[in-house]
């Protein structure tokens, strides 16, 4: 099934194990009592399909692809037209994966229990990619999140071949083997941590991060490293260029989804021709904005316009 699309979308994403999320409130988290919830909220999951979510908030044009499996699959793609997400659903056998996100009310901890998606036949792998081509052309390409079992990390490369014969520039924001067989990214989106675990090293000190990052680069993963540090804020690493962007202070309701926010935040700027680091700033506001959501909702584009001048002047 497909969302109506018009215009032609400018950003693509593919999310090859998307998920149904649901958050949850609860007192506290107690061993073998029966907890009272508060109302339980769903969206859809998954990262690219967050980054599609964030980029349609905005205002972009916007197509996310994924598979989409039994009962489950089905309410995920009726809550992404509800939200007015475009999406083209591969359907494929099995049940879409659930991820449940809990937050205790008395502590504001959150706890994060991901389910395991349903194998991804190379068929689906196949008909992804044949649905990802057929929209022609596209500015971007944005592969995101885990990969289902079936996928190996060399499926990466089809995705880079399929950005090329799009003419859009890819973007990774992948971890694991998949990140470390990557190449011919524009763009590459690890955390700190994922960093320090492809690499092995503490990465501690900044340039000790700008270091790592440009193994990447020389690696041929990427031309930009946007390296997700937190509390720290993004660095921007090129061969020639590393800029840290602080943090925005706000108040912190919830995690899921700002990394995702901040992939789409950089696209947004980028596709309007805005210089790297700018864009990056643009970013940082959108997973701030997203950080200032409950559960799995995603940014609120006020939010975002409060907290960077650039879409006010989109907008006059």
């Amino acid at each position: 099934m497909t969302a109506p699309l018009d215009p032609v979308p400018r950003v693509l994403t593919l999310t090859l194990n998307p998920a149904l999320d649901e958050y949850i409130t609860v007192p506290r988290l107690e061993p073998a009592v029966k907890l009272r919830c508060g109302q339980p909220f769903f969206h859809a999951g998954g990262g690219g399909i967050n980054v599609a979510r964030a980029l349609a908030a905005l205002g972009e044009q916007v197509l996310a692809v994924f598979p989409s499996a039994g009962h489950l699959g089905r309410f995920l793609e009726e809550l992404l037209a509800t939200e007015g997400t475009p999406y083209a659903a591969v359907p494929i056998a099995g049940e879409t994966r659930q991820s449940h996100n809990v937050s205790e009310t008395g502590t504001g901890r959150e706890y994060r229990f991901v389910l395991p998606g349903p194998p991804l036949r190379p068929p689906d792998q196949r008909a992804c990619l044949a649905r990802l081509q057929a929209c022609g052309s596209a500015d971007f390409l944005v592969l995101s999140g885990s990969l289902p079992p079936g996928v190996e990390p060399g499926f990466v490369h089809e995705v880079a071949r399929t950005a090329e014969c799009l003419g859009a520039r890819l973007v990774l924001d992948t971890s694991g083997p998949a990140l470390a067989e990557a190449k011919g990214a524009y763009v590459a989106k690890p955390s700190l941590r994922e960093l320090r675990e492809l690499l092995g090293e503490p990465l501690v000190m900044e340039q000790e991060q700008v270091l790592g990052a440009r193994q990447l680069i020389a690696r041929g993963t990427a031309e930009v490293i946007a390296l997700s540090r937190g509390e720290r804020g993004l660095l921007l690493v090129t061969d020639d260029l590393a800029e840290e962007i602080p943090a925005m202070v706000g108040r912190v309701r919830g995690t899921v989804g700002a990394g995702d926010a901040l992939v789409a935040g950089l696209l947004f700027g980028l596709g309007r021709g805005w210089e790297l680091v700018r864009a990056g700033r643009f970013a940082v506001a959108c997973s701030t904005a997203t950080l200032g959501v409950d559960g799995t909702a995603m940014l609120d584009r006020d939010v975002v316009a409060r907290l960077s001048p650039e879409l006010l002047e989109i907008d006059a």
